[in-house]
């Protein structure tokens, strides 16, 4: 799991293409490795913190649309480049789900003037790490390369993005991949609940289906359907490209205003989300042979514009998002002794996404551990937080946020997100004073506001002959049996 802009540790969730992941595209020579080794040392550098100097980020849109973010770096000799567009999986069409997955996946593996090959080669000689992926909102494509080799670091990156060729064989090896990792998959009762959640939770809607697919839609994708979607969504005038590093401002725009100057915009429109029917409690079992039931409680939750984020962010710290700190860990675990972790959290999404309580523990203790989080549900809506929980969970969330800016990938990761949702390049300044203003009673309201336990759906995964399972609403008292 990785964190987006809800602050490290918040609870706060989302799924993002790391900026320095492999693309899969390396592995080659033994001086490749050393370089890659290298590089991840000097990756680790800590750029200044931002409590005491200016991030230095400049924002300008060029000509074709795309927004360009750029914060000089100069501490370590390393560029880090990372472009987020608008064709994450919301945009995947009816029936054709793990599209935008499956695009992003094969973007690296050929262009109009390299081969997969001579793009692994290319990035493996010049120590560079290139790669794309998708989520649910969007998708990325990134490099980090040596300040010394930026010129072949952008060619490279330049080219897969704006040449790409999606070749059958490559169509066909990633799909195939896919729907291995999905059959591996259903032997992981975390993966099969949370897909079963989401299906649920969002069904019909463009959230209703895992980043990946389902494998009926993704054994039907060709090659057109992905030239067909990178066409549509791939796009200048709805991306944004983060530049940090050791960097010109002025230098780093000229290569890419010349660079990109062939990309133009066109495609889809912007996307907006459809209207949400009303949400109604459910109950969903999965049978499985397994002796650890595996459960979510959750419902619809909010979007990253939403005001009361910040409390939100705050509430659901002390309720289920701090580790040891947090109640449903402290009567679950602590006092129960039901399950090994149990957290809570919100995936926020441009769109209102989903707050989930997620653990683990015996098939017989299911029943048990539910009542004990409905208790904790329940009492964080009508009772004020302690004092120390409140100052706790302030101090942790914005002590623990500097080190999400802690090296220059980070840094570019961070960048194209608070663009993307419109948070303003004040936000690295604002974070704490706005989480440091959450009062008591702002925790009690928005636990009021949007936690609904009589409208939460439950889903289980477990072996059902040996686990009692509530009707629904599963946070009524009357319901646990």
């Amino acid at each position: 799991m990785r964190e987006g802009v809800g602050g490290q540790g918040s609870g706060v969730r989302r799924f993002v293409p790391s900026p320095v992941a492999n693309s899969g595209n390396g592995g080659g020579s033994g001086r490749g490795r050393l370089l890659a080794i290298t590089l991840a040392l000097v990756l680790s550098s800590p750029i200044p913190s931002f409590a005491d100097t200016d991030l230095n980020v400049t924002r300008q849109v060029l000509p074709n649309g795309a927004v360009l973010l750029i914060s000089e770096q100069h501490t370590v000799p390393i560029v880090v480049v990372q472009v987020l567009l608008d064709g994450g999986a919301r945009r995947d069409p009816r029936g054709k789900e793990g599209l935008a997955s499956l695009t992003a996946d094969v973007l690296t593996e050929g262009t109009k003037q390299r081969s997969a090959s001579q793009i692994s080669e290319q990035a493996d000689f010049i120590g560079a790490s290139l790669n794309a992926g998708a989520d649910m909102d969007y998708a990325s494509v990134g490099l980090t390369v040596v300040r010394k080799e930026l010129d072949a670091g952008l060619a490279l990156l330049t080219d897969v993005l704006l040449n790409p060729t999606f070749p059958d064989a490559e169509v066909s090896r990633r799909r195939e991949a896919t729907l291995a990792s999905m059959r591996a998959s259903e032997d992981n009762p975390g993966y099969v609940t949370q897909r079963a959640f989401t299906e649920r939770l969002f069904a019909g809607e463009p959230y209703g289906h895992l980043v990946d697919g389902r494998p009926e839609s993704v054994r039907r994708l060709t090659r057109s359907d992905l030239v067909s979607f990178y066409a549509q969504n791939y796009r200048p005038e709805r991306s944004i490209i983060a530049v940090v590093g050791d960097v010109s401002a002025a230098d780093i725009t000229g290569r890419l205003t010349a660079a990109l100057e062939q990309w133009q915009p066109g495609g889809n429109p912007p996307f907006v989300y459809p209207p949400t029917p009303p949400e109604t409690a459910a109950v969903e079992t999965i049978q499985k042979p397994i002796t650890q039931a595996n459960i979510i409680l959750g419902q619809r939750g909010v979007a990253r514009d939403n005001p009361d984020y910040y409390a939100l962010t705050v509430m659901n710290f002390i309720l289920g998002g701090g580790g040891f700190t947090s109640r449903l860990l402290d009567s679950i675990r602590t006092k129960g002794g039901l399950a090994y972790s149990v957290s809570s959290g919100f995936s926020v999404n441009k769109a209102p996404g989903s707050f989930e309580i997620v653990m683990q523990t015996k098939n017989a203790s299911a029943m048990d551990a539910l009542q004990r989080t409905c208790a904790e549900v329940e009492r964080i809506r009508t009772e004020a937080v302690s004092d120390e929980e409140l100052q706790g969970a302030q101090l942790y969330l914005t002590g623990s946020f500097p080190l999400r800016l802690d090296s220059n990938a980070k840094l570019a990761g961070f960048l194209t997100q608070v663009e993307f949702y419109n948070l303003g390049l004040d936000y690295v300044r604002t974070y704490a004073q706005r989480i440091n203003a959450v009062t008591k009673d702002d925790v009690l309201r928005v636990a009021r506001d949007y936690l609904h336990p009589e409208r939460m759906l439950l889903v289980i995964a477990a072996d059902l002959n040996q686990t009692h399972v509530p009707s629904a609403p599963a946070c009524q008292p009357s319901a646990v049996k």
